[in-house]
Order: C-alpha cells, then sequence, then structure tokens
C-alpha cells in the first residue's frame, strides 16, 4: 500500500514539476546566422538577426547564434515570458554587431 502511494505522489510531482523541452536549431540567413528555439517540435522563437540592434544583420558566425539562442533558452526556462537580450548580454556572448 505504501509503494503505491509513494508511486503516485512521485508520478504526480514528476507532472507537475516537468520544465517545457526547449530545442535550438542555428539557420543560415540572407544576411548571417539566425536561431529558431522550439518548444515540443514548435517554433516559438525564430531569430534571423541579431536581437535589439539597428538594420537587419544576422550573427557573424554560427556559433555566436549559438551562444544567443541558448541564453535564451535559459531565460525561458527561468520563467521569461519574453526573453531579450541586452546590448550588454549580446557583448558578453561574444556577439559582433555591425
Amino acid at each position: 500500500m505504501l509503494v503505491l502511494i509513494g508511486l503516485t505522489l512521485l508520478t504526480t510531482y514528476q507532472l507537475y514539476n516537468r520544465q517545457p523541452n526547449f530545442e535550438l536549431r542555428t539557420t543560415p540567413s540572407a544576411t548571417g546566422w539566425g536561431y529558431v528555439v522550439l518548444s515540443g517540435g514548435n517554433p516559438i522563437i525564430d531569430q534571423p538577426i541579431i536581437p535589439g540592434q539597428t538594420g537587419r544583420a544576422g550573427f557573424a558566425t554560427q556559433e555566436q547564434a549559438q551562444r544567443a539562442g541558448e541564453r535564451v533558452i535559459r531565460k525561458l526556462q527561468q520563467g521569461q515570458q519574453l526573453p531579450t537580450l541586452s546590448a550588454a548580454e549580446l557583448r558578453e556572448l561574444g556577439v559582433t554587431t555591425p
């Protein structure tokens, strides 16, 4: 009986404590690199350009787009609904801007 109650509690905890699964894909764009964040296989953020910058330049390298996308996913996992990246964060991530 105690085993059954324990399994029920464990299952309930896992169902309610589950964080969304996010996936990151880097994508080439006409002006460099961008990224797409997916949740459950569905795109929730499509960022083909460097966010917060004037113009429409993409990231200079795939690695820069990857680092920026990973930071956005961390913010989503922390519960931020609109995970923006500041100019200081972009510099910290090594993103070069035009």
